[in-house]
């Protein structure tokens, strides 16, 4: 499944393309011919006077693209070259690993052939061929180490996410991309088909294309229990400016009732992973896990008032539990909410595609907290994106043909928002809820360095479960928790 950056709205994109139109000096890449698929077939010029065409004659064309479509390099040979990628799951570059698109059985073939075409142009006009591999998911960072520790990097672009990425660099396991010397890069000069990702501690470690973003998370609302409560629907607060933390608390108060009369609740104001709840309702305080100065983050002003917040939601049992079940059950309280006991849940996209509700349900992004002033609504660590190990021959040619792949619009670079949007069709039940999603969830993530150490977030479930049993408050257990967490920082920092 893939994953992306960046939001393009429709006035980014209208000043991406008059951009490229501009873009006319030997140092700015350029596509300088629409992608396309099969092969072009060429016109022949007529036949002229030869005493006129001298001039000409001595400068022959450059040979058309095999598949109509010129790139952003000039091609060259490359010798053969096997490109190995390396990840957790399958196809990890679309086009390059998946097949020969069918119009019988793709969703949107006209895209699916310009990436498949455009993985055949670069494969053909530089020499190279490519090969993909799978590391379990838990294993990645190990088997990076271990071979680039033997001076034998077992790929030559390694996706890794932001945890690894974390780990990557303080192992010096991946290269800075900003010390290659490619000329023309898109990475770092026009950014029409890809960009930098992980910048930090002076350089930047990582790249992807410029598809929207994905994978951001609002809360699910289900409009049945909305409905049946009378309560005011969120997308109509969130769109009037009033979806504030007293309107979302007052909503989850009067859905969590006993329905059937027995003593027993059984519908919740929200349902989900408790540590989700907690990090994205910081994040949309403008807390920290994290602070500025690298330090533990959660005695922030921002971060204790968001916790406060949700001692509240867990004291006064608003959130959906099933006795006999473990607090911390990542896997039953991720699914619990498709019982549609819970007027809300974070909800992520490929959560939600996994198969269809059986109730009513849109999206909203979480509402903003009353210290907030930069807009974010959820936090995430570094994005998921590619890099290159050390030890990597000519890691340059690596960039370079990553570009080619990422370049296959040619000079529709709006075509980027098309599969995303196309997906996001599928899943969502209005255009509404789509766009909604892609500017308003996708397009107010805030980056918390807490979620690239390994573990250091999961102090949020210590958290919960002392509001929860009633053990401890906020100030307990946020001086309480000071020690082991500042160490794990220092450790992972090299401190």
């Amino acid at each position: 499944m893939k994953k992306f950056k960046i939001i393009f709205t429709a006035a980014i994109l209208a000043t991406a393309m008059l951009f490229l139109a501009a873009c006319g000096d030997d140092d700015t890449p350029a596509a300088t011919a629409p992608a396309g698929g099969g092969t072009t077939e060429t016109a022949t010029a007529p036949a002229t006077d030869a005493a006129t065409t001298d001039d000409a004659a001595e400068e022959p064309a450059a040979p058309a693209s095999p598949v109509g479509h010129q790139g952003i390099h000039t091609p060259r040979d490359l010798g053969g070259r096997t490109i190995r990628v390396s990840g957790w799951f399958a196809e990890l570059i679309t086009g390059v690993f998946t097949d020969d698109p069918d119009p019988a059985t793709e969703d949107n073939y006209f895209l699916a052939r310009l990436l498949w075409d455009n993985a055949r142009r670069v494969e053909e006009q530089f020499n190279v061929n490519f090969v993909e591999f799978n590391i379990p998911y838990d294993d990645t960072v190990s088997v990076l180490t271990t071979s680039v520790m033997a001076g034998d990097p077992g790929a030559d672009l390694q996706l890794l996410n932001g945890h690894m990425i974390m780990a990557a660099i303080m192992g010096d396991l991946i290269m800075p991309l900003d010390t290659l010397n490619l000329p023309g890069s898109d990475t770092f000069g026009a950014q029409i088909y890809s960009q930098p990702m992980t910048t930090t501690l002076g350089h930047t470690w990582s790249f992807a294309d410029n598809s929207p973003a994905s994978h951001g998370m609002g809360l699910g609302v289900n409009l049945n229990i909305i409905n049946a409560i009378g309560a005011p629907n969120p997308v109509e607060l969130y769109e009037s400016g009033q979806w504030t933390w007293p309107a979302f608390l007052d909503i989850m108060r009067t859905a969590t009732q006993d329905t059937t009369g027995n003593q027993v609740l059984d519908q919740f104001g929200i349902a989900g992973v408790p540590g989700d709840i907690a990090i994205h309702l910081v994040a949309a305080n403008d807390g920290r896990m994290v602070d500025d100065d690298l330090n533990y983050g959660f005695d922030h002003p921002n971060t204790i008032e968001a916790l406060e917040f949700v001692e509240t939601i867990f004291v006064e049992r608003l959130w959906q539990y099933d006795e006999g079940t473990e607090l911390g059950d990542w896997g039953h309280n991720f699914n619990i909410f498709r019982e549609g006991r819970g007027a809300f849940w974070p909800a992520v996209d490929w959560q939600l595609a996994a198969e269809p509700l059986a109730f009513d349900w849109t999206i909203v992004p979480f509402p903003l907290g009353p210290a907030n002033t930069s807009g974010n609504t959820w936090s995430a660590g570094w994005e998921q994106s590619w890099t290159i190990p050390v030890g990597v021959e000519n890691p340059e040619d690596i960039l370079m043909i990553v570009e080619e792949l990422f370049a296959w619009p040619g000079e529709e670079p709006e075509l980027l928002m098309e599969g995303q949007l196309g997906w996001y069709r599928t899943i969502f039940n209005t255009e509404e809820d789509v766009q909604r999603a892609i500017t308003s969830i996708n397009g107010t993530m805030g980056t918390d360095l807490g979620h690239n150490i390994s573990e250091y977030s999961w102090i949020m479930g210590t958290f919960i479960s002392a509001f929860w049993n009633g053990t401890a408050g906020v100030a307990e257990v946020v001086e309480a928790n000071r020690g082991p967490q500042q160490e794990m920082l220092d450790i992972a920092l090299g401190r």
